[in-house]
C-alpha cells in the first residue's frame, strides 16, 4: 500500500451547531465538527461531544478510516493488462511474427538466441509511424477547418457583404 502524506491543506474543516437532545448548550453553540478531504470529497462528522476539540478528534478518526479503506480499495483494483495479440510464436513452424510490424524471424533465433532486440524496435517504429499518420489526418482536418472559417470570413471591401473568395 501506498504512503498518504496528508497536510491541513488537504482538509476544509466546518463547524456547525447540533441538533436534537443536549438543550440550549448543543443547540446554541457550533461544537459539531464536519470535515472533508478536498482531493477525493470523502467527509466525516464529529458531532457526540459537547467540546470542539473531542468532535475534531472523532471526525478527524473516522475520515482516517475512510481514506485508508478507499485508498486500498484503489490499490486492490486490478491493473488493466491489454489483450492485443502482440506476437505469435510457432515453434513447429520455426517462426515468430509480430502483428503491428509484420516482422518475421526463426523461432531458435528469438526465442533460444533470445534476440528480441529487433522485434522491440520494429514494434516501436510501427508504433511511431502509426502516431504520426493519425498526427497528419488531425492536422489536415484543423487545416481544413481554418480553411472553412476564413472563407466565411473574407468581406467585399466596397459594399462589406461576403464576397467568394477565388
Amino acid at each position: 500500500m501506498r504512503e498518504l502524506h496528508l497536510t491541513k491543506k488537504d482538509f476544509s474543516i466546518e463547524w456547525f451547531s447540533g441538533t436534537g437532545g443536549g438543550g440550549q448548550h448543543r443547540n446554541k453553540h457550533q461544537n459539531c465538527c464536519r470535515i472533508t478531504h478536498l482531493e477525493t470529497g470523502i467527509r466525516a462528522v464529529g458531532q457526540t461531544a459537547r467540546d470542539r476539540p473531542t468532535n475534531q478528534r472523532e471526525a478527524f478518526e473516522k475520515l482516517a478510516k475512510r481514506l485508508v479503506a478507499y485508498y486500498q480499495a484503489l490499490d486492490d483494483q486490478p491493473v488493466e493488462r491489454s489483450t492485443e495479440v502482440v506476437r505469435n510464436y510457432h515453434a513447429e513452424r520455426n517462426e515468430v511474427l509480430d502483428k503491428a510490424s509484420g516482422l518475421r524471424r526463426t523461432y531458435r533465433e528469438v526465442v533460444i538466441g533470445g534476440d528480441l532486440g529487433e522485434m522491440i524496435e520494429a514494434r516501436k517504429s510501427a508504433k511511431e509511424a502509426e502516431l504520426a499518420a493519425q498526427e497528419e489526418t488531425m492536422r489536415k482536418v484543423a487545416i481544413r477547418h481554418v480553411r472553412q472559417e476564413v472563407l466565411t470570413e473574407i468581406k467585399c471591401d466596397r459594399c462589406g457583404g461576403a464576397r467568394p473568395r477565388r
